[in-house]
């Protein structure tokens, strides 16, 4: 198993692994399936070579990427202390392997080591259990729960928010 920051190399296999998430779990993305496939891979290659403040953290298996997460800081000077965790994904095959924990934790420690960031938020639907259970076993708490979050296929998505503060690591 190797974890390590994506790379344009890498571009081809995350946009296969984000396109396969975004239609095998709809309800856990914002994005849908076809705005993403819209998407040039070009412009998926602008996601890499990664910054400080922007990066997407993957996960191999034997050469083969099973596992995303992306971070990005936020702009804005007054909350640049502030990131957002996005895109996270393992793929059935290799979940129950604790990939999903270290490819996480990896992106927490890229962003609290490499920026001033001190706060980490993510959103997550409300009845994924499996995930909630993982955020939660590294620290992150709920401060918010949106109801009706997303539509798909006409069902409403709740979403619970969750934050990581620097000091609870």
């Amino acid at each position: 198993m190797n974890i390590r920051l994506l790379v344009k190399e890498d571009a081809d296999a995350y946009f296969e692994l984000r396109l396969r998430a975004l239609k095998d779990h709809p309800e856990s993305f914002i994005l849908s399936y076809e705005e993403e496939y819209e998407k040039e891979i070009a412009d998926i290659r602008n996601y890499f070579p990664s910054s400080q403040s922007e990066f997407v953290v993957g996960a191999f298996i034997e050469k083969q990427l099973v596992g995303i997460v992306g971070f990005q800081q936020q702009k804005p000077l007054k909350v640049q202390h502030k990131g957002d965790i996005w895109g996270m994904y393992v793929a059935p095959e290799a979940r129950g392997k604790g990939l999903g924990k270290k490819l996480l934790k990896t992106a927490v420690e890229q962003a609290f080591s490499k920026t001033n960031v001190l706060q980490i938020y993510l959103a997550v639907a409300a009845k994924n259990e499996g995930a909630k259970v993982l955020y939660k076993s590294l620290g992150f708490t709920s401060y918010a729960y949106e109801k009706r979050a997303l539509q798909v296929d006409g069902e409403f998505i709740d979403e619970e928010h969750m934050v990581l503060c620097m000091k609870s690591l």
